[in-house]
């Protein structure tokens, strides 16, 4: 009679032990290979976001190139500068095309004369003083018709000047700054950039109001070099800023007439003897804030190429017998931006909350 072997409970328990163990290696194995894959994902996006930053940052160039040639053309064609000129044509979004014109990106830009503008730093000469030929006066004029309080251009001053005296009870310097709950002084020097005008005082406790306020401020001012005083065009200047150093609602007409009708004027003299008799006789005055030509001019636009986005915010110069020169560069949006409709791993030069 046969006995039936029985099963070796202890191969089998071994057996069971080499598949658990079989498996653990092979979900390790998969696990691993995922996240290799998924590092590898990323540092090829990352690579690829930053080859496309780079490229439209060529572009960006390429356009400030662009636009340095167009205003020197301009400037041998004529000796004025105007609304009407190819140069303030704003240029829509365009394609940008590589290969067999392939499209990998887009561009759109615009170019303003920036003497279309109050420089605020006019109220400084260029030893940093107070100028005493009325820019005080324009200063208070333009803060005026931009319906901010009136202490609001003596507080611009107060900021700007060397000294630590307050002009008005409305005005502010070091001591009032320095009370903030983030604490810093007055510039006590001319400005850097126009947006320097967020740090003053002004008594305004809704913020939304307060920005939007001096959004509207800044439509219609600037900040140019200190060195000389910079001089208005009145062929590209708005009603605001030409009633701020001291046109008549007449000569304001006047040449809002002749810039509808693209016939600028293209001397000062042509211009002195358009205006109201009664601004002819401040002439001399007028003559020393008043141009039909500019040498500021500010390029704006904005570069896409595939995930990556460049603003472009230069300033050129333009100088009589010699090279266009940029002379402020940042990569920065400068008009308010349009909804974002990117992903997160976008090559953005702008951080979100701008």
């Amino acid at each position: 009679m046969h006995h039936r072997k029985l099963p070796n409970r202890k191969l089998t328990q071994q057996r069971g032990v080499a598949i658990l163990t079989v498996l653990v290696v092979v979900a390790l194995v998969v696990t691993l290979a995922a996240l290799i894959f998924a590092r590898q994902s990323r540092a090829v996006r990352q690579t690829d976001n930053y080859q496309s930053l780079e490229r439209a940052w060529q572009y960006a160039f390429a356009l400030e190139q662009f636009v340095g040639m167009e205003l020197q053309r301009d400037q041998q064609d004529n000796k004025y500068d105007a609304l009407s000129e190819g140069w303030a044509t704003q240029l829509p979004t365009l394609p940008i095309e590589e290969g067999n014109g392939v499209k990998v990106g887009e561009f759109k830009g615009k170019l303003e004369d920036l003497q279309a503008r109050f420089n605020l730093n006019n109220v400084l000469d260029e030893k940093g003083k107070l100028r005493t030929n009325g820019e005080d006066q324009q200063l208070k004029e333009l803060v005026k018709l931009s319906s901010l309080p009136s202490g609001f251009a003596d507080t611009i001053i107060d900021w700007v000047d060397a000294d630590s005296i307050i002009q008005t009870g409305e005005s502010a310097e070091s001591d009032y700054y320095l009370s903030g709950a983030v604490p810093y002084r007055a510039a006590n020097r001319a400005f850097a950039d126009a947006s320097e005008v967020r740090l003053l005082r002004l008594d305004i406790t809704d913020p939304k109001e307060k920005e939007q306020m001096l959004a509207d401020f800044l439509r219609n001012a600037t900040v140019l070099p200190a060195k000389t005083s910079t001089k208005i065009n009145a062929n590209t200047a708005t009603d605001v800023v030409l009633k701020a150093i001291g046109l008549s609602q007449n000569s304001v007409d006047t040449i809002a007439a002749a810039r509808t009708a693209e016939t600028p004027y293209k001397t000062t003299g042509d211009l002195f003897a358009a205006l109201d008799p009664v601004d002819q006789a401040k002439q001399e005055q007028l003559s020393k804030v008043l141009d039909v030509a500019s040498q500021y001019f500010r390029l704006t636009g904005e570069v896409r190429l595939g995930r990556a986005r460049v603003y472009v915010n230069s300033v050129f110069f333009r100088e009589t017998g010699k090279p266009i020169r940029v002379i402020m560069r940042q990569f920065d949006r400068v008009n308010e931006p349009e909804k974002d409709d990117t992903t997160t791993d976008d090559a953005n030069t702008t951080p979100a909350n701008t």
